[in-house]
């Protein structure tokens, strides 16, 4: 299942489950801004992109 996160020169965000949530979390770092509801008009503050990822590995819990 691919994940999405935001990248800009100044931050990096979390991997996140949707392309959607994020934007959302680059809007809220105030590195872009959207028309309205609109997710697919997205507007960099920053310069940056959304990266997406794909694995099929399941995450692996660290043994303390």
């Amino acid at each position: 299942m691919p994940q999405y996160r935001y990248r800009t020169a100044a931050l990096t965000g979390p991997w996140r489950d949707t392309h959607r949530a994020a934007i959302g979390d680059a809007v809220r770092a105030k590195q872009a801004v959207t028309e309205g509801d609109d997710l697919s008009a997205v507007r960099w503050i920053v310069p940056g992109r959304i990266e997406q990822r794909v694995s099929n590995e399941k995450p692996t819990k660290l043994k303390n």
